[in-house]
């Protein structure tokens, strides 16, 4: 229509001119063949994916079946929101409707789309029910102490929570005697239970559902009071209520057919979808589906057992036991509050001040040393640097040890506290989701980098000093803060390539260079780094069990033999030569793989290996070491690979894989017990045997066989398979 729009707000007329373009819109799209777009500069990807498709249900809140959604008071009017006398089994359908809801909102969705659907969140002073008003403030109050736990430990990104309330109350501190008001309403529902008991004190269906109708509220008070009390920095009173919690769970599970649900084509009773339409998180579209009730309630079974599982962390001795522990919490993909209560429970992150205020509840429970110091004592028990260890006794007359000065003391002070950041922040990774860590690990790359050159300088000061200053040893005092430095850089380096095949980033024509760098460069390094602490820690326990006071000299020197054989690294190094085996075997499969055309390659005239190759480790270019493998690199490995025959190559794998599984097979009869580390070596020797037979089928016979990868045992390390 041609026209002219009179403004707004005393506009001119003729500001505006509007034509209809609908007609040539679509004769110009017939000139677009299918699957082409016309791209603007003003409107690109970014713009396309965050465009809202107007008219659909899904996408546009403002389309909708039903227009008028009930309100407060429309529901109260209409019986769909009882405030009174609700039956047992109406109440045991809303509790654990709600319930529900909350999953949902603990998984990431908004609360005005799952929890605030339940109209009586809305004005839960007018309930007259006991029970329903009880719950409906414990429900907001665990809300919000959710929202402190998950906002005070800082791990979320939009996809794990949506914080705002948008104009909601929680009920902080408003409703005082919350305890005593769900105590009351579980000993009221016991009594009418025992009231509806037949006239020989048989249970029946009424009985029955009181019971039910307890025990949910039970539930509900022993969490809420749990969470609170994690909250407060409470630790201990806290797991007591969650392990309590856990116990009163399984009558909750076993009552949920008695509750009411919604009939079809209508809302569950109390509740009303489309309450808050117009209130969307300011985020990417996402459909709100709120869990089944079974799933629910395994949902706060998997949790409460989580938290439970994070109580001990404490209890570790030394920064590689807490990390291998925060690392093996987090691989079991534990939702977003287990992992922020393991965040505010290790007691020496101090990660960022405004994320940790201090409070008299909090500061109690938070007495252990020092991060930096914690950092300083893992050194030291890692390679045992000399600089760390006491100062040896001198005769009177001899000048002190020139590494033990206050000045030295006030460098290695620093250097520790200035590796307290990138550290703290590698901790905090963990409490990140799986795809966030990944990049989490870049920016910690980037941290360490400065720290790297300070460990370097720090170093070579102490060998120099310890060489040829007045009472030096005149023993080398070479590498030891960088070699502890390195072996944390190089897993978190591993750590980041591996999380690929996890994430499913890699293309499968991507393993070649994949295993490549992980063969070729990170794990020989590793596995030489680690090499060099355990002769350091193993050279430093032979020279205390000498200097003991035996009565025996004999004792003593068999006593320094029997430590000189003591291998503390032992386990870790052979894991590791069997990985490095692993991705060496998984190279040359893939080569001769790529020669028989088993892998789908991209056509070259659209391909450039070359920055992908680059894109992939990009995120290493910073680090002094270990130096990043260029590109040229590879291609000189690939090419002296592809010179061999397929047949070859693939005999050649097979022997690779054979070597790993024996090192595993010797791993896993030297370690005792149901460990993470152990389960993880039985998988992995399955997945070698498997490897094995696969490519000593194909060295025979590789004509009509298909080749797939299954990441079934080990999210990182593929099970090949024919067809």
């Amino acid at each position: 229509m041609n026209g002219v729009c009179s403004g707004a707000g005393g506009a001119p007329p003729d500001l505006y001119s509007w034509e209809e373009v609908t007609t040539p819109f679509i004769e110009a799209c017939k000139d677009l063949k299918l699957g082409e777009l016309l791209h603007d500069e003003v409107f690109g990807l970014l713009e396309a994916m965050s465009a809202i498709e107007m008219m659909d249900p899904k996408m546009d809140s403002g389309m909708s079946t039903n227009t008028n959604p009930l309100t407060f008071k429309d529901a109260v009017d209409s019986g769909h929101l009882p405030l009174a006398n609700v039956k047992p089994e109406d109440a045991i359908g809303i509790m654990d409707e709600s319930l529900s809801s909350l999953v949902a909102w603990l998984e990431g969705h908004s609360l005005v789309q799952t929890v605030f659907t339940n109209l009586y969140t809305h004005n839960p002073e007018k309930i007259e029910d006991s029970t329903v008003q009880s719950f409906t403030f414990c429900l907001l109050k665990l809300i919000g102490v959710i929202r402190n736990i998950i906002s005070r430990a800082g791990v979320y990104e939009e996809e794990d929570h949506q914080p705002p309330v948008y104009g909601f109350r929680l009920l902080g501190g408003e409703i005082n005697n919350l305890f005593q008001l769900l105590k009351d309403a579980e000993e009221e529902n016991l009594k009418k239970s025992r009231a509806a008991k037949g006239k020989d004190g048989q249970q029946t269906d009424e009985s029955v559902a009181f019971q039910a109708v307890a025990a949910r509220l039970k539930f509900v008070r022993v969490f809420y009071l749990g969470l609170s009390s994690i909250e407060k920095g409470e630790m201990t009173e806290g797991f007591k209520y969650l392990t309590a919690c856990k116990e009163h769970l399984p009558p909750v599970i076993n009552s949920i057919d008695r509750g009411t649900s919604a009939k079809p084509g209508q809302h569950m009773l109390g509740f009303e979808p489309l309450a808050n339409q117009r209130l969307l998180p300011p985020t990417f579209p996402r459909y709100t589906k709120i869990k089944d009730r079974s799933s629910a309630f395994s949902y706060y079974k998997t949790l409460v057992e989580s938290i439970l599982s994070v109580s001990c962390v404490n209890q570790l001795s030394g920064f590689h036991s807490v990390l291998n522990f925060f690392q093996d919490f987090s691989s079991s993909c534990p939702c977003l509050l287990s992992r922020s209560i393991l965040q505010i429970l290790y007691a020496p992150l101090g990660l960022n001040p405004a994320a940790y205020p201090s409070s008299p509840s909090l500061s109690a429970s938070r007495s252990s040393p020092a991060f930096q110091e914690i950092l300083k004592e893992s050194c030291r028990t890692f390679n045992a640097p000399p600089a760390l260890l006491p100062a040896p006794a001198r005769p009177p007359g001899q000048p002190p040890s020139p590494i033990h000065t206050i000045q030295v003391k006030q460098c290695l002070d620093a250097f520790f506290h200035q590796c307290s950041r990138p550290f703290g922040l590698l901790l905090q990774s963990c409490g990140h989701n799986r795809a966030r860590q990944r990049e989490k690990i870049q920016i910690i790359l980037e941290e360490i980098f400065t720290v790297q050159e300070e460990a370097d300088k720090i170093d070579n000061m102490l060998n120099t000093l310890s060489l040829k200053a007045e009472g030096g040893s005149r023993e080398s005092h070479e590498l030891y803060l960088s070699t502890w430095l390195m072996y944390h850089v190089l897993r978190l380096m591993i750590r980041y390539v591996l999380s690929g095949f996890e994430l499913e980033l890699y293309a499968v024509h991507e393993y070649t260079y994949v295993f490549f760098y992980l063969y070729d460069l990170l794990y020989p390094w590793l596995i030489s780094y680690l090499h060099r602490a355990e002769t350091s820690i193993s050279e430093h326990n032979a020279a205390m069990e000498l200097k003991k006071k035996d009565k025996s000299k004999k004792k003593t020197k068999n006593g320094a033999k029997k430590n000189f054989r003591t291998r503390p690294y032992s386990i870790e190094l052979a894991i590791y030569q069997a990985h490095l085996l692993f991705c060496d075997g998984m190279f040359k499969f893939l080569v001769a793989a790529k020669k028989e055309g088993k892998i789908q390659t991209p056509n070259p005239q659209f391909d450039n290996e070359c920055v992908r190759y680059e894109h992939r480790f990009g995120a290493f270019v910073g680090l002094l070491t270990p130096p990043l493998a260029p590109y040229t690199q590879y291609k000189d490995v690939v090419n002296l690979t592809e010179g061999m025959n397929e047949k070859e190559l693939y005999l050649r794998a097979s022997n690779e894989f054979g070597k790993a599984r024996q090192i595993l097979e010797s791993v896993y009869q030297n370690t005792e017990g149901e460990t993470e580390q152990r389960r993880e070596v039985r998988n992995l020797i399955i997945l070698t045997k498997t490897n094995l037979v696969v490519s000593s089928l194909l060295s025979k016979d590789s004509v009509n066989r298909t080749l797939s990868f299954e990441f079934t045992l080990h999210p990182s390390f593929p099970l090949l398979k024919l067809s």
